[in-house]
């Protein structure tokens, strides 16, 4: 690195700039804090003369409304059959389809549901135990002679089936749960747990809003990112919302690391900032908090009675001066 075409500042934002050695020293601090952490310590490089870090982000989940996880990956079709499909479309009234039918075995189990129960399924009602006619588990038949007098289409469902949820569990392997919940069609639509913390790969660069957006994709959430808003909460309350164009992995590194002192929250693009001055309040007891609403009260009603007085005083004054001036004009046209 040519250090003397280094810049003597870091800029972290939009008109603010910290000194290099003041840089150095944050990100000390930062990175000796994840020591026994090495994947959560943050990167640095220069592109073109400019200080870009880059890492995990923890963001805690802080929205009230419902999100929508996104479908799109959820059915993986199977690999289509080397066979060549028939001119002829799929006739039901044959009982009889054979495996070069359809280039997507899934198509099997989808049409057939629709159309008429599994034959597997009727077999399973008219097995029951004998002592509580309780239907018995389906197993697979061990009498080869059993299998044979199965249809193909059965057969073919089985393995299909068997298939399918091979597959979605390992869709659900390389899918982002958020805090252990996987997507379902149950569940598609929830709320996640209030304080729950998750993190997202990001560098100094991205800005508030894209970073927001890089959250909702890691996880394939359909809701639009304009929904949300990302707010920085310390310990004592405070709440603050981060600007769109503000960046907050550089907002994570001037205030530390530890989410003991500062977070930061997904919430509602419509959630309220709290002050300094009001979050000083916010952990007292119920009775103190009483207590000091009654002194603002009596401190509000107080400065509302001096500037009522002051303005009362001083209209008094110009009307009387009003007066005055009008009586000597009066006089002097007589």
């Amino acid at each position: 690195m040519n250090t003397s075409r280094q810049q003597p500042s870091v800029q972290i934002g939009e008109n603010k700039y910290i000194s290099r050695a003041e840089f150095s020293s944050l990100l000390k601090t930062y990175n000796c804090f994840y020591e026994d952490k090495k994947n959560l310590e943050l990167k640095v490089h220069e592109d073109k003369g400019k200080i870009v870090i880059e890492g995990l982000l923890d963001i805690s989940w802080g929205i009230h409304q419902p999100i929508r996880l996104q479908i799109d990956d959820e059915k993986l079709s199977a690999s289509p059959s080397p066979l060549q499909p028939p001119t002829e479309p799929f006739n039901k009234a044959s009982g009889m389809t054979r495996w070069g039918e359809f280039d997507d075995l899934c198509k099997i189990v989808e049409q057939e549901e629709e159309h008429e129960p599994l034959e597997t399924e009727k077999i399973q009602d008219m097995v029951y135990e004998s002592s509580t006619l309780k239907p018995k588990r389906y197993r697979e038949p061990e009498n080869f002679n059993l299998i044979r007098s199965m249809s193909e289409v059965a057969l073919v469902k089985m393995r299909v089936k068997s298939q399918a949820k091979l597959a979605a569990q390992k869709a659900q392997r390389h899918r982002f749960s958020i805090n252990g919940h996987f997507y379902n069609y149950k569940t598609a639509v929830f709320t996640p747990t209030y304080g729950s913390v998750t993190n997202v790969r990001i560098n100094s660069t991205m800005t508030t809003q894209e970073v927001i957006e890089q959250l909702l994709q890691k996880f394939k959430i359909e809701n639009d990112p304009n929904e949300f808003a990302l707010y920085v909460v310390h310990a004592t309350e405070e709440k603050k919302r981060l600007n769109d164009t503000a960046f907050p992995l550089w907002e994570r590194l001037l205030h530390g690391p530890s989410g003991k002192i500062v977070k930061i929250f997904l919430m509602d693009k419509g959630a309220e900032e709290i002050s300094n001055a009001v979050a000083q309040y916010i952990k007292f007891e119920p009775p103190l908090l009483e207590v000091i609403l009654q002194k603002l009260n009596e401190e509000e009603d107080k400065y509302i009675s001096n500037i009522v007085f002051k303005y009362k005083r001083e209209k008094r004054f110009l009307v009387q001066q009003l007066r005055t001036r009008l009586m000597v004009r009066a006089e002097t046209s007589v």
